[in-house]
């Protein structure tokens, strides 16, 4: 896919994003295998990660703190109950997304922030602690997980 394309794709996914909530995107970093997207608004920070051949996910942060006080769009879902919790070994080997469907998956995330991330797109972060420790929780298991696989080998 070309840079044109894929920018073309995230401004219309993204623009209720902006239209709605005045976020503006404000850097988009190309890199080996994948591109980060970054849009601000006066309270809030959304970043849109996607690695080619993997499902894209979002990073929602309190724009005071945006490289700790964060937490993906996933860990909401699941807190709200609209997701189930990811099993461990999961981690370990993320599903693939053919590119076809980047567009299709790009509208959906975009719609759930809208839908079910509205009071951090405002800037009320109260739900994120919740969401932080969720995530450390998660990681804790995971690390577990391969230190196990690592011992069996």
């Amino acid at each position: 896919m070309r840079k044109s394309e894929f920018e073309q794709i995230v401004d219309k996914c993204f623009r209720s994003l902006e239209n709605i909530y005045d976020f503006k995107r404000i850097e988009t970093t190309y890199h080996r295998g994948g591109v980060f997207v970054r849009f601000k608004n006066p309270t809030t920070e959304v970043h849109l990660n996607y690695e080619i051949g993997v499902f894209p996910w979002l990073i929602i942060a309190d724009i005071k703190d945006p490289e700790t006080e964060k937490a993906s769009l996933d860990w909401l879902l699941v807190e709200l109950g609209e997701r189930e919790t990811p099993r461990v070994d999961e981690a370990f080997l993320p599903a693939k997304m053919d590119e076809g469907q980047l567009e299709a998956e790009l509208k959906k995330k975009s719609d759930q922030l809208l839908k079910f991330g509205t009071d951090f797109l405002k800037g009320d972060f109260t739900l994120l602690p919740k969401l932080i420790k969720r995530a450390d929780d998660y990681l804790a298991e995971c690390k577990k997980f391969a230190d196990r696989h690592n011992s069996e080998k």
